[in-house]
């Protein structure tokens, strides 16, 4: 038997086996970098995800004979109704029974991008929400939009959607119904980078049969600034308010058939000008908000929220201001028999977030209620730990109800979130309840 012929093993040398060692060393680490780099960018898109501040705004509350109809905008991030539309925000149509649960919640979505109700009517047979929206994405880009008006029916199902554009930058912030059709009111302007005049542009009112069709059209202003907020209807004529030209209030007297009898300005408001009005008997309540320091930059104004009180024929009874902290509005009017009621919001700058750079204010809410003297006999300021915008205000049984939104926690938000809210008042101003449309489901 021969014996096997051994083949001695080859010695490694020293410099092979360091070589070696380096090699395993430095794939162990590239691996440890490689997941590292994977476990940072996880935790970056979690951390991001998670900081993607959610909105849901409450623009106008109407109360009808079985509830209430709530219009404004959302991404739906936290509803039960529809799918989140990250990125945008689509126009919101909601009814709500009389404990305010929600009974259907409508988006908005023929516009790919952004679109918002301001205000909602009810007709014997419909709902009318008006609003503007965007349907190209240069008007993204641009920041303008189309007016918008959309016909429900009772079941909240779109009938009819009619969209407006006059000039470059066309919106709708009210709706009322009349015996033989509905208005609107809003505005049409060109966008800021547009040179040239046109007459058809400014503060619109435009008048409509209940099939949507156009019956009368007037407006005031021009190509680039005017705008109508809100406008009462009496027996023969409509008073409108809103804005002509920068920090110029503006109310107008208009005949039923669209006639312009006057416009008078007011210098000066803030940038949007008179916001609300109501009539109270045979003269008219009017708010918004004051700049008292005109001359100073637009970072330094000093604002204080505004009452007037007008005539028939637009000549100023009183003014009366509020001030609270350097900047400070009032955003609706109401009657509640011989009271004046107004809400509204004011900034107060965080001192804790602020830097050298860069100003963070805060935003809560004001509610004010006036005797017919214009002298205020209840005041409140709704502070939270973040911001409180209140947006609208009826008066129901005994109370206020206030709706708006938050991110506040005190209110039913979480600090980062604006979420729609519910807030009722006694006729004293005192707190006594308040719920946000998800608190339910997110916040509870």
């Amino acid at each position: 038997m021969k014996k096997k012929k051994m083949i001695p093993k080859e010695k490694k040398n020293p410099d092979q086996k360091t070589i070696l060692k380096w090699l395993k060393l430095v794939i162990v680490l590239c691996v440890l970098i490689i997941v590292v780099e994977i476990v940072f960018i996880g935790l970056k898109i979690y951390q991001r995800n998670q900081n993607v501040v959610s909105v849901d705004t409450f623009s106008s509350l109407a109360q009808i004979s079985d509830g209430y109809l709530g219009v404004g905008s959302s991404d739906f991030k936290h509803s039960r109704f529809n799918k989140y539309t990250k990125d945008y925000q689509k126009a919101k149509l909601v009814k709500y029974d009389e404990e305010k649960n929600i009974v259907f919640e409508t988006a908005y979505t023929d516009a790919p991008y952004n679109s918002y109700f301001y205000d909602v009517a009810e007709t014997d047979s419909q709902y009318i929400a008006v609003g503007s929206a965007q349907y190209e994405k240069e008007q993204v880009d641009l920041n303008v939009t189309d007016g918008l008006i959309v016909l429900y029916n009772k079941e909240g199902k779109q009938e009819k959607t009619i969209k407006v554009e006059v000039l470059d930058d066309t919106m709708f912030t009210t709706v009322k119904v009349v015996d033989d059709g509905f208005i609107v009111a809003g505005q049409s302007i060109f966008e800021n980078m547009t040179l040239g005049t046109d007459d058809r542009g400014g503060a619109l009112l435009i008048k409509y049969d209940f099939n949507g069709n156009e019956v009368w059209r007037a407006n005031y202003g021009g190509a680039k600034s005017g705008i109508f907020n809100d406008f009462v209807i009496t027996n023969d004529s409509i008073y409108a308010v809103g804005k002509d030209g920068n920090r110029y209030g503006l109310i107008a007297k208009y005949s039923l058939a669209g006639e312009r009898i006057f416009a008078k300005s007011y210098a000066y408001t803030d940038t949007i000008g008179f916001s609300s009005i109501a009539q109270d008997g045979d003269d008219f309540v009017v708010v918004g908000s004051k700049t008292l320091n005109i001359e100073a930059d637009d970072v330094d104004k000093i604002t204080s929220a505004l009452l007037l009180k007008y005539d028939q024929d637009g000549n100023i009874i009183y003014e009366k201001t509020y001030d609270q902290n350097t900047s400070a509005r009032f955003n609706k009017v109401i009657m509640d028999g011989d009271s004046i009621v107004v809400i509204g919001h004011t900034a107060k700058k965080d001192e804790e977030e602020s830097t050298d750079q860069y100003n963070v204010f805060r935003y809560s809410g004001i509610f004010v209620k006036y005797n017919q003297e214009g002298e205020a006999e209840v005041a409140r300021v709704e502070e939270g730990s973040r911001d409180t915008y209140f947006s609208d205000i009826l008066t129901v049984d005994d109370t206020y109800l206030i709706v708006g939104q938050t991110s506040s926690k005190e209110l039913g938000s979480n600090n980062k979130d604006y979420v729609s809210f519910f807030l009722t008042y006694d006729k004293k101003g005192t707190p006594l309840k308040s719920e946000t449309v998800f608190e339910e489901k997110v916040f509870n």
